[in-house]
């Protein structure tokens, strides 16, 4: 079980943050959704990630890529806490929670059966909604505990 620290190392106390290193199979952005990768082999079926593909609703969609990676390798993902460069789909009210339904490697409001299992709750900046530039999204990430 990994260990919830609240002592401002992984982010301030009132946002502490959580990152695993899991090995990617393809190409991803930084602020991308990823989700596991259950036909990937490389360390373990289940142990490799890959960007979310935006076909349809996927529930294993768990954390946001900290950095670009041009072609397979580790990653730093971010599983949990405060995340400030997710990648959205467009305009998202806030305090929605989000679910990644349609759009590679973005996030959108969830809607329906959605909703039961978001992956996050949008936060606005100064009371604007989000916009697909990742330097303006805020998201709170859920903690799903698969890493």
């Amino acid at each position: 079980m990994a260990i919830h620290k609240i002592d401002g190392v992984d982010g301030d106390n009132n946002f502490p943050k959580k990152f695993v290193t899991l090995y990617c199979t393809g190409a991803v952005t930084k602020g991308d959704w990823v989700v596991i990768d259950l036909t990937g082999t490389t360390n373990g079926r289940g142990a490799s990630v890959k960007q979310y593909a935006g076909s349809s609703l996927d529930a294993t969609a768990f954390g946001i890529a900290t950095e670009t990676k041009t072609a397979a390798g580790n990653l730093v993902v971010q599983t949990a806490g405060l995340c400030d460069f997710a990648n959205m789909t467009g305009s998202v009210a806030a305090g929605a929670a989000l679910a990644c339904d349609t759009t590679a490697g973005k996030a959108s409001a969830a809607a329906g059966g959605d909703a039961s299992s978001p992956c996050g709750i949008h936060i606005t900046i100064d009371g604007s909604t989000a916009s697909v530039d990742a330097a303006t999204n805020r998201v709170l990430i859920s903690d799903q505990g698969y890493f």
